[in-house]
């Protein structure tokens, strides 16, 4: 599906955002700025625009967490101008206006983000991916939808704590003299702040890089799931935990999981599957198009107690 125009208007909206609020700064930028606010600058600079580049992927996460964002904070600007320009008797500075216009490209882009034709393309990005087209089936790359998935939602909790940092450094600084110098709380509490959110974020790819490498890939085919012949097969079933819920027009089941049930062991076989709405329909259409007649039972709720993988047995063909 092809970019919408609204989404790009937007993206190039919110890049004029941040750099309008850079030249507001620079106009009330003191002579005497220290290192580390330049530092600063540049830190936040790189956090907006890596949050504006999941954005322009598409990320369904992404996209929302930004409108919110933009709604909440937007507003807040141009009051906060129209306050100051109260109090100083009508004297309107150039950072003011500068600082309204870049939050007026906010709400545009907000809005333009909020079409149903950026939502529909947006919903595409994630889509099932097919890793290989068998002849008799399909194979899913669980792997990748994983990684997908999951280093969205990181991505977006990285944000967050990166602006929760932002802020908390705003509050101590508000409450120092402004003299007080590059060794201030503030400075520190900064410094503190860039060294945990670069571990947090180092430490939380390398989990989920390692979490997606065990899934490998599902093959669904008219001669059985991966190294699995229909013929072992009792009953495969799509399971998941609590209650299902309809989002956007797509039902999402939690906790989903494939359970197998063969003939010729006494346990069950589990496959975790990523939390990825459209792969499991995906999946639940390659297995009701492919399973033999009475096999398939659908999708099954499951008891809370029964969410852990039993006897930790993975499906043949899966890593272990």
């Amino acid at each position: 599906m092809q970019r919408p125009l609204a989404h790009k208007l937007a993206v190039g909206l919110l890049a004029i955002l941040w750099l309008g609020l850079i030249g507001g700064i620079v106009l009330v930028w003191r002579n005497d700025a220290a290192p580390f606010e330049i530092f600063a600058g540049v830190f936040w600079s790189s956090a907006w625009y890596f949050w504006l580049a999941r954005v322009w992927l598409g990320g369904p996460m992404a996209i929302g967490l930004m409108r919110k964002a933009l709604f909440a904070i937007c507003p807040i600007m141009i009051g906060g101008a129209a306050i100051a320009i109260g109090i100083t008797g009508g004297k309107v500075y150039p950072s003011q206006l500068i600082g309204v216009a870049a939050a007026l490209c906010g709400i545009v882009g907000g809005v333009l983000l909020g079409r149903e034709d950026v939502k529909r393309w947006s919903q595409s990005t994630v889509e099932a991916k097919v890793l290989r087209q068998p002849p008799d089936g399909t194979a899913f790359d669980l792997r990748a939808a994983a990684l997908r998935q999951n280093r969205g939602m990181f991505g977006c909790l990285m944000i967050v704590i990166a602006a929760v940092v932002l802020i908390v450094v705003g509050v101590i600084g508000g409450m120092l003299p402004e003299d007080r110098g590059v060794n201030a709380p503030d400075y520190i509490a900064f410094m503190v702040g860039v060294v945990l959110v670069a571990a947090i974020g180092i430490a939380g790819y390398i989990r989920i890089n390692l979490q997606a490498k065990a899934m490998g890939v599902l093959t669904v085919t008219e001669r059985g799931i991966n190294d699995y012949p229909w013929s072992r097969l009792r009953s495969v079933a799509l399971s998941y935990v609590g209650e299902a819920g309809i989002v956007a027009g797509v039902r999402r089941y939690p906790g989903a999981r494939l359970d197998l049930s063969l003939y010729d062991e006494p346990d069950e076989h589990h496959l975790a599957l990523p939390n990825d709405a459209n792969l499991h329909g995906a999946i639940a259409a390659a297995l009701a198009t492919h399973c033999p007649d009475g096999v398939f039972l659908g999708w099954v709720q499951r008891a809370e107690g029964r969410r852990r993988r039993v006897h930790g047995r993975s499906l043949p063909g899966q890593p272990s």
